[in-house]
């Protein structure tokens, strides 16, 4: 009973940890500035195992607040990232909450008229279609938009892996077409707005390997890291309880080894422990077995009035110090502290395609406050 007490606060402990990172991974659609993306370029390359290289590069300019940080939507969550440049100091996937994409921190935050510009690259899966007709394959692709920013100028290219005659299907109409390359262009597109090309083609000729998913990552990271956290309290609980079992042994043997010297040295002492201990395992109903010993449910174990003068006198008297003797006649008082409290820190960060993070300090919890200045009754 008393491992299983000292778990249950060590496990209210870890809750309370979960508490605190579930509330700093949910994100909150919230910006920490206001922005304008000034032009948007995207490059698209079909390979032969039909992924899709992509990439894209952004130029910005900060009207209000800060901008530290941004995401970038991408069309699923089966990309494995190549490369970086430009302002984009960190590329990261940031696959949660119904968004696909990637957070990029920049090189700094970025002040009110300020610009920055950047640049990654990924390899995309599950973009390129096959039809029906194992010679036919589509693609369909669009951007990431942003429902807080203006874009003046977006552009996409697509690097065409067959012959520009082979297409039977372009929506909308490119641009232009120039050394095998379809271009799309949209201006002044609104807050929200989408742009979606589609390309399909007859010569699927160059499909020359299957399909394959590319950083695909099976179990969102997010369960993952639950999973993880959760498996460290248990470790760290058990750890914990059998590491203060151990503790709790070697106090009570040298406190029942002093009161068994104590004992010996004072009959007195010794004829009161032995009636007393009488009184109590009449009291408590425990009988002897066949060898004459007592077993205690209660402890756990077999006890003696050397153990129950030691241990069991005045309401379990095992939170004296090794050393003293617990035969004083004294009735015992505990306090209660706070062990688990509604304690935790927020951290709005912005989602959906958004800017940036506001983030929340800790909050005081008077009750964990008030708690650490209360006695605890250890175990």
């Amino acid at each position: 009973m008393r491992i299983l007490s000292r778990m249950l606060r060590w496990l209210s402990v870890g809750i309370c940890a979960l508490i605190v990172i579930g509330l700093m991974a949910t994100p909150v659609l919230a910006d920490t500035g206001t922005y304008r993306i000034t032009d948007y370029h995207v490059r698209l390359e079909p390979q032969n195992d039909g992924t899709v290289r992509i990439t894209i590069t952004q130029n910005w300019i900060v009207n209000s607040g800060n901008i530290p940080w941004i995401t970038v939507g991408l069309p699923n969550s089966h990309f494995a990232i190549e490369g970086k440049g430009d302002a984009a100091n960190k590329v990261s996937a940031d696959n949660s909450g119904g968004f696909t994409g990637v957070r990029i921190d920049l090189d700094k935050s970025y002040l009110p008229g300020e610009t920055f510009r950047i640049q990654f690259t990924v390899l995309q899966s599950n973009l390129v279609e096959r039809l029906p007709d194992q010679n036919q394959w589509r693609i369909a692709y669009t951007p990431g938009w942003y429902d807080n920013a203006f874009i003046d100028h977006m552009q996409i290219d697509m690097v065409s892996p067959v012959d520009v005659g082979s297409y039977s299907s372009m929506v909308p109409q490119p641009s232009s077409t120039a050394n095998n390359i379809f271009t799309w262009e949209q201006t002044n597109l609104t807050p929200g707005a989408h742009f979606t090309v589609l390309a399909e083609s007859s010569d699927g000729s160059f499909l020359t390997k299957p399909n394959k998913v590319v950083g695909s990552s099976g179990i969102p990271l997010s369960i993952i890291i639950v999973l993880v956290v959760i498996g460290g309290i248990v470790m760290l609980a058990i750890w914990a309880a059998m590491r203060a079992k151990q503790k709790r042994d070697e106090a009570n043997t040298i406190l029942i080894e002093d009161t068994e010297k104590e004992l010996v040295h004072d009959p007195i002492k010794k004829e009161k422990a032995e009636k007393g201990f009488e009184e109590y395992v009449d009291k408590k109903g425990i009988a002897p077995d066949e060898q004459g010993r007592y077993y205690d449910r209660g402890y756990g174990d077999y006890i003696t009035p050397v153990i129950w003068a030691a241990l069991l006198i005045n309401n379990n008297n095992s939170q004296r110090p090794p050393g003293t003797s617990g035969f004083s006649g004294s009735s015992g008082h505990s306090s209660c502290a706070c062990v688990s409290c509604a304690c935790a820190c927020a951290c709005a960060c912005a989602g959906g395609g958004a800017a940036g993070c506001t983030k929340k300090g800790f909050h005081e919890c008077s009750a964990c406050k008030d708690s650490a200045k209360l006695p605890s009754n250890k175990v």
